[in-house]
């Protein structure tokens, strides 16, 4: 992290950014990064290839995002954050000229490719966490606007601290951010209980299509665009889907199809205590953590379907040997 430091004294003009389509945790970094970066006097675009979902609007900075970086700002270092591969970063990055400047990578996808000039990756419940460490580690008093960025971040990707990502530091780090004044309940309402009446119209129709396979240890469900895209509604709408089968009892692993193109599917995979669902995506050309991964998978639905199914079933079979 000394490295990151420095070469973040180093620049005065940043594009900060992140992964597609993204989630609690992308925003929330993204927005609070950027905060610092202005804190210390820096010049700073955030500027995401897809637009902030709607259940993040409440967040500090997030009117100020754009969806491509302006002509006339050239951005010396590029920041990416909660990203494991840098193609995930999208349009983005195709606008900057990376042989010139200079990228730096922080992330806590264990699939992460290190793709940056400066990489700064570690297994932990939310990239959040990492940019609440640079925060400090720069030197910058925590705001309590970038706290409520960054528990929000923190919040989101461990699932309400439920997920085994979260630690011991997780929730210091989150304890330490609510003595800020940060109210948890009001992050958590406006990031999970402010959703629109479609989206549970559109969750009992995809239920409706839920499947179990693999001895009762799997489930599968799905949304196409006859139920998202032909009612005009934006991707986020169905955030959150994948998490609902695993609250079946006895189901280790639960997948969610979403029609993203013609034949093109993005598969969100959810799991339970040691079931490897990292492995199963990165086979795909995707990643992410131990209990929580995704990709993007070609071909007719029941086809990619059967692909996925085959590949976790088989590694439920192995841990079982």
């Amino acid at each position: 992290m000394r490295t990151i430091v420095k070469e973040i004294r180093r620049y005065r003009r940043f594009v900060v950014t992140t992964h597609m389509e993204p989630d609690g945790d992308a925003v929330g970094s993204a927005l609070a990064a950027a905060l610092a970066l202005r804190a210390l006097g820096k010049e700073v675009m955030v500027c995401l290839a897809d637009p902030i979902p709607p259940m993040y609007d409440f967040l500090p900075g997030s009117s100020d995002a754009r969806g491509e970086i302006p002509p006339a700002f050239d951005p010396e270092c590029l920041l990416i954050l909660d990203c494991s591969d840098l193609d995930r970063a999208g349009e983005i990055v195709s606008r900057v000229n990376v042989h010139q400047t200079t990228v730096i990578n922080v992330d806590h996808h264990g699939s992460n490719t290190r793709f940056g000039h400066f990489n700064w990756v570690e297994a932990c419940g939310a990239t959040g966490e990492l940019v609440y460490l640079l925060i400090q580690a720069l030197e910058i008093p925590v705001t309590r606007e970038m706290g409520i960025c960054l528990y929000t971040a923190i919040l989101t990707d461990t699932g309400g601290f439920r997920y085994r990502s979260t630690t011991q530091r997780t929730l210091e780090i989150a304890g330490e951010i609510v003595g800020l004044g940060v109210n948890p309940g009001e992050i958590a309402e406006h990031a999970w209980e402010r959703y629109p009446l479609e989206r549970f119209q559109i969750l009992g129709k995809a239920l409706q299509n839920l499947r179990v396979s693999c001895g009762g240890r799997v489930a599968d469900f799905y949304v196409n665009h006859a139920m998202l895209n032909g009612n005009g509604f934006s991707p986020s709408i169905v955030e959150g889907f994948v998490n609902y089968p695993r609250e079946i009892n006895g189901v280790l692993v639960s997948i969610f199809f979403r029609e993203r193109g013609e034949d093109q599917f993005r598969v969100s995979l959810r799991s339970k205590g040691a079931a490897d669902v990292a492995s199963v995506a990165q086979a795909f050309g995707g990643g992410g953590h131990l209990n929580a991964a995704g990709c993007l998978v070609e071909g007719p639905f029941e086809v990619v379907r059967e692909r996925i199914l085959r590949k976790v079933c088989e590694g439920l079979r192995r841990a079982d040997a």
